[in-house]
């Protein structure tokens, strides 16, 4: 017999679902045989943000959609944190949720059944871009079919699936869909024509990349090269060009040197980037005039700097019909109008002139050196991963993520073991604070399960670094900051994961983490120490207050 829950995953597999994630409860277990019936791989994990970070941390790897699995009222609301990251990151999740039969509810009226809430889906509206309620078994395939089209619609993000426990449980008609592939907007050709004029007649343009372009890469190349423009890039575009191309700037927009190249630039290319307040300091950076956007979402592109030409349309198409319209105007290539390889020495010399900012840099050179060249880096909202987010070199697009969507605490663990599943020949690291790493310790348990090649880092410095720095003339130094952490190393071992310890970002770190990522196997590593944070955290932007 097919069942609610056959529907969900046969529509599933037929649009290339291959591997979900997932928490059983008594409402949504039936989709556990039917996941197993249509060939899906189910991924457990032992809380439901876990569950929603690893649909996220598949996503982000792989560009595909991730799908989430949880259950009926508090399973649901675990997710929302998580699922708040997905839409402020643009990451395409779906989740689908059990809810109360609709047998047993009452329009208006809480009756007081297991798990029930008001209004179920009303937690997800402000975190998605749609929420879907199935009202009968004919709309279980529909729904989730629409689901992943829009997740991966542009722009991209986060679709919330109710369907109620009865029909996932009950008989259903076998779903026949047939989906139309995705097209991308095709650039529009007066914008390419405006935004080519602009762009010959400045000398001096700079290219800026956020994560709506990091699967651009070739076109960023080849428009940089056009313009002989320095290309600067947010945290989600990292490694859009490799670390040694000759036009990458290779730090953030934060550092003096590269607020200095910017303030020179007479011409700003934006794409696929929304210009948000992290990466612009609160949009106290400058940014030249005039500007061109390529962004698939034309109010997203402006909506926090002005700009002289929006090109509505996917980053790949946009840029791709402004080289053609360069080459044919212009030829091939511009001597590039900066000395970007200076402007990286003088952000170095900054940083290492330094006392605390030269530790962070140095820890970011041995990470560098101990992570192999195709390692998948997740980094949480933590001093050491704000550290990796705007300075660890990165070699390939999709190989280093970071929370800069909401900046949710307790991402990276979790998200590695999405994208270790997505990728597992692939080494992935996580680096985690301590704090951080305690929202999702138990996540341990899934690491060991499917002994996934994941190293987790977890840096410590005994409470919450980025709190503490800054406030000892403060009357509440200390108070909310300091934490008791426990031997992380041997709570790991207790799980089944290999586990050591080390102190500093020394001789002993590099070789620990070498080592771990080597190994192919899940693996912990305790690093106690501290480091200052960097000049891409609010209280130490340069621009502060103006």
């Amino acid at each position: 017999m097919t069942t609610g829950a056959d529907a969900v995953a046969a529509v599933l597999a037929a649009t290339g679902t291959t591997i979900v994630f997932g928490l059983p409860g008594v409402h949504n277990q039936t989709l556990w045989p039917a996941c197993s019936r249509a060939g899906i791989r189910l991924v457990g994990a032992r809380h439901e943000q876990g569950v929603a970070f690893a649909a996220d941390g598949y996503a982000r790897v792989t560009g595909d959609v991730g799908v989430a699995l949880v259950t009926t009222g508090p399973g649901a609301a675990n997710t929302v944190g998580a699922v708040g990251e997905a839409w402020a990151s643009r990451s395409p999740v779906v989740v689908v949720a059990s809810d109360v039969a609709t047998t047993i509810r009452r329009p208006g009226i809480v009756r007081g059944s297991l798990h029930e809430a008001r209004d179920q889906a009303a937690l997800f509206r402000p975190v998605t871009k749609a929420t879907l309620e199935v009202p009968d078994v004919d709309g279980i395939g529909p729904a989730i079919a629409v689901a992943r089209t829009l997740a991966l619609a542009p722009p991209r993000g986060p679709v919330y699936v109710g369907i109620p426990t009865d029909l996932l449980a009950g008989p259903a008609p076998a779903p026949a869909l047939t989906l139309p592939p995705a097209e991308p907007t095709a650039a529009d050709p007066d914008a390419i024509a405006r935004a080519v004029e602009l762009l010959r007649a400045a000398r001096r343009p700079v290219v800026w990349v956020g994560g709506g372009a990091r699967d651009a890469s070739d076109t960023v190349a080849r428009v940089a090269a056009q313009l002989g423009a320095p290309v600067v890039t947010t945290f989600q575009a990292r490694g859009v060009l490799p670390a040694d191309h000759p036009l990458l700037v290779g730090a953030p927009p934060h550092e003096p040197a590269v607020t200095a190249l910017l303030e020179r630039a007479d011409a700003a290319l934006v794409a696929g980037s929304d210009l948000d307040g992290p990466n612009t300091q609160n949009w106290a950076l400058p940014l030249p005039e005039p500007r061109i956007a390529v962004n698939v979402d034309p109010d997203d592109a402006a909506k926090n700097y002005a700009m002289d030409v929006v090109i509505e349309t996917d980053a790949t198409v946009g840029l791709d019909a402004m080289t053609r319209a360069l080459r044919d105007e212009e030829g091939s290539t511009r001597e590039p109008w900066a000395d970007v390889a200076a402007t990286r020495r003088d952000v170095r010399a900054d940083l290492d002139a330094d006392a605390g900012t030269a530790a962070g840099i140095a820890f970011v050179d041995r990470t560098a050196a101990a992570l192999a060249e195709d390692a998948v880096v997740f980094a949480d909202m933590a001093v050491p991963g704000y550290w990796l987010a705007g300075y660890l070199p990165v070699a390939r697009p999709r190989a280093l993520h970071y929370p800069m969507g909401w900046g949710t605490l307790g991402f990276a663990f979790p998200a590695a073991l999405g994208a270790a599943v997505a990728s597992p020949t692939r080494p992935v690291v996580s680096f985690s604070g301590d704090g951080g790493f305690l929202f999702a310790t138990g996540e341990l348990a899934a690491l060991a399960q499917e002994r996934s090649p994941v190293t987790a880092v977890v840096v410590d410095d005994g409470g919450y670094g980025m709190l503490r720095w800054g406030r000892a003339e403060e009357e509440l130094d200390g108070i909310g900051t300091e934490l008791h952490t426990p031997d992380f190393a041997a709570v790991a071992r207790a799980f089944g994961v290999d586990a050591q310890t080390v102190d500093g970002f020394g001789d002993d770190y590099e070789r620990a983490l070498a080592g771990a990522v080597a190994a192919g196997t899940p693996r912990l590593l305790h690093v106690r120490a501290s480091l200052v944070p960097p000049r891409t955290t609010s209280p130490r932007w340069p621009r502060r207050g103006r």
